[in-house]
C-alpha cells in the first residue's frame, strides 16, 4: 500500500468515526431550545492531524478542535517527555506563568493531571496510543456544550490518539525510501519535502520553525589521517548522536557530504540555538576514534540557525541565512553555533 493510499484510508477511518462520535454529542436534548453550534470542519482537521509530523505538530490542530467544540477560556496540551514528565506544548488563554515547556508529572496510568497554577482544570482526558501515554488535553471555562466538557474532551483525545498511530505507521513506510543508508538519517531530497511541509504548517498556524544547518570541522583532515572507512564511521555515528539528541518531531537529515540538517518544528531562535548546543556538545565529547589527530583535539561541529519567518521566509531563503550563520561559526574558529 502506497503512503498517499494509507493516508487516504487512515483519514476515511478516523473521519468517520469522528463524525459519528460528533453526531452522538450533537444529539438534541429533551429540554434544549437553545441553538446547536454547527459541526467543525472534519475531514479538514482530521486531514491536518494525519499531515502533522507527530505529536508537537498535531497540537495546533487539537486545539483549534476543542476551542471549536468547546469554545474554553483555557485550554492546554501536554505531551509526554521521556523521562514520563508531562511538558506544556500549547494552550489558549494561559497566564504567562505558564510558558511552553512547563512540566507536571503524572502518574504511570496517566489516569489524572496534577494541578498546576493558573490552569483550570474544568475537564481533562490522556491522550493514549497503543496503550502508552503520549500526552494529556484539559480545558476550562467552557462556553459551549456546558456539562459535557468530560465526553467532548475524552472523544477529542482518543481521536488525537488513533491519529498518532496512523502517523508513526506512515513514518515507518516513508523511512525505507527516505533514509540515507551510510547515516541513517533522512536524505536531501526527503529532508526538502519536509522543509516545504514544516514551512507551509508554520505560516498556515501562525508558529515560528527554526533550522540548523551543521558541518564536521576538519572533516578532510580525519579522512586524510585516519582513512576513508574511519571518516564514514564519523559519519554512521555523527547519525547516531543526532538522532538520539532531537525532540521526537525533529527533523534530521544528511544534506551532503559531511553536512547535516535538523529541523525544530514550533521552535523560536532562542531554544533551537539551545537544542543546538545540546548536539554540539553531544559530538565533542564523543570518544571518536582518531579524534586527537584532529586540529582542535577532538571531532566537532560548527552550525548555524535561521528562524522562518524573522530570518526568511521560504526554504531556499531558510537554508542561505543558515548556511551563512555557518560560514560565521567556521569564520570564528568553529566547534561553535552561531544564529542568524
Amino acid at each position: 500500500m502506497t503512503t498517499a493510499v494509507w493516508a487516504a484510508a487512515a483519514l476515511g477511518v478516523l473521519g468517520g468515526l469522528l463524525v459519528a462520535r460528533l453526531l452522538a454529542a450533537w444529539r438534541p436534548r429533551s429540554t434544549a431550545p437553545e441553538p446547536r453550534p454547527s459541526l467543525p470542519d472534519v475531514a479538514s482537521l482530521m486531514r491536518q492531524m494525519l499531515e502533522a509530523s507527530g505529536r508537537r505538530a498535531m497540537v495546533p490542530v487539537i486545539l483549534r478542535l476543542i476551542d471549536e467544540l468547546l469554545a474554553p477560556a483555557q485550554a492546554a496540551v501536554f505531551v509526554t517527555r521521556p523521562d514520563g514528565r508531562l511538558a506544556l506544548a500549547d494552550g489558549k488563554g494561559l497566564p504567562d506563568s505558564l510558558p511552553r515547556g512547563a512540566e507536571v508529572e503524572s502518574d504511570a496510568a496517566g489516569s489524572h493531571l496534577p494541578s498546576l497554577a493558573g490552569l483550570r482544570v474544568d475537564a481533562a482526558a490522556p491522550i493514549l496510543a497503543e496503550g502508552k501515554l503520549r500526552g494529556f488535553l484539559c480545558v476550562g471555562g467552557a462556553r459551549r456544550r456546558r456539562g459535557e466538557e468530560q465526553a467532548v474532551v475524552s472523544m477529542v483525545a482518543d481521536l488525537s490518539g488513533l491519529a498518532i498511530i496512523q502517523v508513526e505507521k506512515l513514518k515507518d513506510i516513508e523511512a525505507a525510501a527516505n533514509v540515507d543508508d551510510l547515516t541513517g538519517v533522512f536524505n536531501k531530497r526527503r529532508f526538502q519535502e519536509r522543509m516545504w511541509e514544516e514551512i507551509r504548517r508554520a505560516a498556515r498556524d501562525g508558529v515560528e520553525l527554526s533550522l540548523l544547518l551543521i558541518d564536521i570541522d576538519h572533516f578532510k583532515n580525519f579522512n586524510d589521517t585516519n582513512g576513508h572507512v574511519a571518516g564514514d564511521d564519523v559519519l554512521r555515528k555523527m547519525g547516531q548522536i543526532l538522532k538520539s539528541h532531537v525532540r521526537e518531531d525533529d527533523v534530521v537529515a544528511r544534506y551532503g557530504g559531511e553536512e547535516f540538517v535538523v529541523l525544530y518544528p514550533g521552535a523560536i531562535k532562542g531554544l533551537a540555538v539551545r537544542l543546538a548546543e545540546v548536539l554540539r556538545r553531544a559530538v565533542e565529547s564523543h570518544p571518536f576514534a582518531g579524534r586527537e589527530r584532529q586540529p582542535l583535539g577532538a571531532v566537532t561541529i560548527s552550525g548555524g540557525v535561521a528562524t522562518f519567518p524573522q530570518d526568511a521566509t521560504t526554504d531556499v531563503a531558510l537554508i542561505r541565512a543558515a548556511d551563512q550563520a555557518l560560514y560565521q561559526a567556521k569564520k570564528q574558529g568553529r566547534n561553535r553555533i552561531i544564529e542568524a
